[in-house]
C-alpha cells in the first residue's frame, strides 16, 4: 500500500521503557470476554474436532504453536482490562494503546512527552512482565480524534478543519477520500485516498476554466502521473489545514456489503448473531441495517423487521422469528470454510467497548467469502461511501471499527455477518473494500461494535442454547 507521510513515520515510539517500581499488584476483573471454553469448534462429521479459527489464524500470522496461540488468546482479556486500567491513571497524556502479537506478546500504552508516567500507571506496569508504558508520543489520542471529527471527509477543509484554504479559495476533497482514522501506532491522524478518483479529475482546488481539474502542489493544475505523486500533492494541499501529524496513504474506495445461527445467507446478506428483544421478549436474528428489508428469508423461515438502525453511528437490524412454529434459536456461528459439515462455534460472551478491540484477533462470516480472520488495526474508523453512512448521503462517524490480515477475505453479500473472537461477539459486518473478488486474501473489513448493536436495537445477544422460540 502507497503511503506519504506528512512527517517522519514512526513505527515503535523512539522512547519507551517498562517503568517498574515497589512490588505491586493489580487486582483484575476480567469481563469474560474471548474467554474460550474450547479452542475447538464442533466435531466433524469424523468425529474429529476443527481447530477453533481464531486460534489457527493467529497461530498462522504470527507464527506460534496452536497451544502458543490458544495460551496468548486466553490471556488477552486481562489485559484488556490492564490498559483500562492504565488509560484511567493517565487520561492527561494518553496517545495511543494496543497488544504487540509479533515476538512477546506485549500489551503497551503510549504516553505523550517524555517524563515518567504517574506512581499509579508505574505500579500496574510493574505488576505485569508482558505489559509496558511507553513514552514520547507527540500528540494525545483526545487531539487526534477532535482533528478528525474537524476534518470530517474532507468536504471543505481550511485552517485547522475548517472552510477555506490557500487563496482563500475552499478546497474539497471528499470525492477521492476513502476514509479517515486515528492510527494508535503511528500516533497521527490517517487519511486514506482512492488515488482513481483524485487523478486526473478530482472535485478538488478549482481552476476557473475548468472546474475539474487536476489538482497538484497547492491546488495547482500540474498533472498527476503516478499515485505516489497524487498522495505527495494531496499531503501538501492538507497540510496547511490540520493542527496534528498525518498521514495520507493509497486506500481502496469503500462499499456496504450486502441464516437462525449466525453466519447463514439472509436475503442478499449474512446473518449476525441470534438475539432476544428486551422489550417484547421476541427471539430473532441481526443483521446490517443497510440490507434493508421488511423480511427476509433465512434457512428456509421469513422473518421480519422489528428493529432497524441506519444511520451515521450504526449499521444493524433486528428480525423476528415466526412464533410457535417449533423453531429454535442457538448461540452458533458458522466458524469453518465446509458448509457440507455446518461447522460452528459457540458464542458464550458479548465482547467489550470498540475502545478495547484494538489489536484483538478476530474472524468474520460472510455468505459470499465465507469464514476470515484478521486483527482489529483501528477502534475509531470513519469510511467515506458513495451513498452516505446512511445511504441518503449522510456521513459517517468515527464510531467503527476495522480488521485487517494477509487471510482476511470480504465481498457483497457478508454484510451483517457476525465478526467474532473464540466465543465471544464482537461485531457486525458492515462493508470493505469496494469490488473486491469474493477470493482475494490481504483484505479488510469494517463493523459495528457489538455493544452498541445491542444497545441501538434494544437486544440481547444470545450466549447459550439451543432455546425454543414459543
Amino acid at each position: 500500500m502507497r503511503h506519504h507521510t506528512y512527517r517522519q513515520a514512526r513505527g515503535d515510539p523512539p522512547h519507551f521503557k517498562r517503568w517498574r517500581a515497589v512490588a505491586a499488584s493489580l487486582a483484575v476483573c476480567t469481563l469474560g470476554a474471548l474467554t474460550p471454553v474450547s479452542a475447538h469448534a464442533s466435531p466433524t462429521t469424523d468425529g474429529g474436532p476443527e481447530t477453533n479459527p481464531v486460534v489457527a489464524s493467529y497461530a498462522s500470522d504470527y507464527s506460534v504453536t496452536l497451544a502458543e496461540a490458544q495460551q496468548r488468546l486466553e490471556r488477552i482479556p486481562e489485559l484488556q482490562e490492564i490498559i483500562a486500567a492504565l488509560h484511567e491513571a493517565e487520561s492527561e497524556r494518553l496517545a495511543g494503546w494496543g497488544i504487540d502479537h509479533h515476538g512477546p506478546m506485549i500489551a503497551w500504552v503510549w504516553l505523550t512527552g517524555t517524563e515518567p508516567p504517574t506512581s499509579a500507571a508505574t505500579a500496574i506496569a510493574a505488576a505485569h512482565d508482558d505489559v509496558q508504558v511507553r513514552t514520547g508520543a507527540t500528540v494525545t489520542f483526545a487531539a487526534l480524534a477532535a482533528a478528525q471529527d474537524r476534518f470530517g471527509i474532507g468536504e471543505g477543509i481550511g485552517a485547522v478543519g475548517n472552510t477555506g484554504a490557500v487563496g482563500g479559495t475552499q478546497v474539497d476533497l471528499s470525492d477521492m477520500i476513502a476514509h479517515t482514522a486515528v492510527n494508535l501506532r503511528a500516533n497521527a491522524l490517517e487519511i486514506g485516498i482512492d488515488t482513481a478518483a483524485a487523478a486526473p479529475e478530482p472535485s478538488g482546488a478549482l481552476d476557473s476554466a475548468d472546474e475539474r481539474t487536476p489538482i497538484g502542489p497547492l491546488g495547482t493544475v500540474d498533472d498527476l502521473d503516478s499515485p505516489d505523486t497524487t498522495l505527495a500533492h494531496v499531503a501538501q494541499l492538507i497540510a496547511p489545514h490540520i493542527n496534528v501529524p498525518f498521514n495520507v496513504i493509497e486506500a481502496d474506495p469503500v462499499e456496504d456489503q450486502a441464516a437462525f445461527e449466525g453466519g447463514r445467507r439472509m436475503g442478499r446478506c449474512t446473518s449476525g448473531f441470534a438475539a432476544q428483544h428486551r422489550g417484547t421478549g421476541r427471539y430473532g436474528m441481526i443483521t446490517a441495517g443497510h440490507c434493508d428489508s421488511t423480511s427476509w428469508s433465512t434457512q428456509g423461515v421469513t422473518l421480519t423487521r422489528a428493529e432497524h438502525a441506519y444511520n451515521s453511528t450504526m449499521d444493524a437490524a433486528f428480525y423476528t422469528i415466526p412464533q410457535a412454529q417449533s423453531h429454535q434459536v442457538t448461540n452458533q456461528v458458522v466458524c469453518v470454510n465446509d458448509y457440507a459439515t455446518q461447522d460452528t462455534c459457540s458464542i458464550r460472551s458479548v465482547g467489550p467497548s470498540r475502545l478495547r478491540m484494538m489489536d484483538v484477533p478476530v474472524c468474520h462470516s460472510g455468505d459470499k467469502s465465507g469464514v476470515s480472520c484478521g486483527t482489529v488495526d483501528h477502534i475509531r474508523y470513519r469510511p467515506r461511501l458513495e451513498n452516505g453512512c446512511d445511504g441518503h448521503g449522510g456521513n459517517c462517524s468515527a464510531v467503527f471499527g476495522r480488521a485487517a490480515g494477509p487471510g482476511m477475505k470480504a465481498c457483497k453479500g457478508d454484510s451483517g455477518g457476525p465478526v467474532y473472537s473464540f466465543s465471544t461477539a464482537y461485531g457486525i459486518h458492515k462493508g470493505g473494500p469496494k469490488d473486491n473478488p469474493c477470493t482475494a486474501v490481504n483484505s479488510w473489513i469494517s463493523f459495528s461494535a457489538i455493544r452498541d448493536v445491542r444497545d441501538d436495537l434494544n437486544v440481547n445477544v444470545i450466549t447459550f442454547g439451543p432455546i425454543n422460540v414459543p
